[in-house]
């Protein structure tokens, strides 16, 4: 006997088939929803932090300001352009910015890239502004907490030309630039400074080392007693660093000028009361002097002398700081650089 009864049909309702043929759009619908939900609302806790940190600022006498800002980027960015951008510190050095643009990642907002394409206004505690325009000048910034907080400073073709009136500035022009400043364990700070295809106007030793001709330039140091550096004004900030113990080591230090070289092996520097650099430095002069060339410098004397008696024209002495003065071994080279 056949069985003829009819199977029951497999196949699911109409409304259940369209139910699972829209769920993809709807899970999407869904996701960029809440998406674009957290988006504005991180933008509105930035421009709430932006705001308290601004303020937090101000009140301990450094300066955050701005006159106009706008936030985009959506969805995976955070973007924020901020007009005449002022950041100063109560020493007196400032950066002011024409055009700010910065950028974040979503999911970061403690790190940002910033951008400045019209250039920045460097203003130096009492020695004057400097413009700082190139084809490009950027920077990053983390851990905003440490001091000296994580920022890094690139730029390319790089031109700097003090205010009329102001003091000069060491550097003149520079095709490539870089700056790093890292906070450390132990009250510490490091500094590390980098210059390529460089015009200076450096004086004393420096100076008769770099001439007119086109640097390279290597500095890394580190700072002790960082948290120290604080006061009213820059003069005060040094001063009471210096008084707790504050001191500079010399970790790697080189210029390169054509044929000229002079490197600073190590040493520790301070700063005495009436501003100048003091301390010493173990350095190796090079300076090569071309035949015919007249002698002007004791450097250069000390070179020739070496040349003729078929020797690298090395000097290698103690760079000594003292009295306001630069001693190279016992020959007084000029005067000590001043930090203010």
């Amino acid at each position: 006997m056949t069985h003829t009864d009819a199977r029951p049909s497999r196949k699911a309702p109409r409304k259940a088939r369209r139910s699972r043929l829209f769920t993809p759009f709807i899970l999407a619908a869904v996701i960029a929803g809440g998406w674009s939900y957290g988006w504005f609302w991180l933008r509105g806790q930035a421009e709430q932090r932006m705001d308290a940190q601004s303020a937090d600022l101000k009140s301990r006498g450094y300066d955050l300001s701005w006159s106009a800002r706008t936030f985009s980027g959506f969805p995976f960015r955070m973007n924020v352009d901020l007009t005449n951008a002022r950041v100063a510190e109560p020493t007196g050095w400032a950066v002011r910015a024409p055009v700010l643009k910065g950028e974040a990642e979503i999911y970061d907002l403690t790190h940002w890239v910033l951008v400045a394409p019209q250039g920045v206004v460097l203003t130096r505690p009492e020695a004057g502004d400097v413009t700082i325009t190139g084809q490009a000048l950027r920077a990053s910034i983390s851990h905003v907490t440490e001091y000296p907080p994580r920022i890094s400073v690139e730029g390319a073709k790089l031109t700097f030309t003090p205010a009329p009136g102001t003091k000069p500035f060491q550097l003149v022009s520079a095709a490539n630039m870089q700056l790093h400043t890292r906070g450390g364990p132990d009250d510490q700070g490091a500094i590390f400074f980098k210059a390529d295809g460089a015009k200076t106007a450096f004086t004393g030793l420096l100076g008769r080392i770099a001439q007119d001709k086109t640097a390279s330039m290597i500095l890394e140091t580190r700072l002790s007693h960082v948290s120290y550096l604080r006061g009213r004004n820059w003069e005060a900030a040094v001063k009471r660093w210096s008084a707790a113990g504050g001191q500079i080591s010399v970790q790697q230090s080189q210029l390169l000028a054509g044929d000229a070289e002079g490197k600073a092996k190590s040493g520790v520097l301070s700063v005495d009361p009436d501003g100048a650099v003091t301390g010493s430095l173990s350095v190796a002069l090079k300076e090569r002097a071309a035949p015919g060339q007249p002698i002007r410098t004791p450097e250069q004397a000390l070179a020739a002398v070496a040349q003729a008696a078929g020797q690298e024209p090395v000097i290698e002495a103690d760079l000594k700081f003292q009295g306001g003065r630069t001693y190279l071994g016992v020959i007084d080279t000029g005067p000590a650089p001043k930090v203010y």
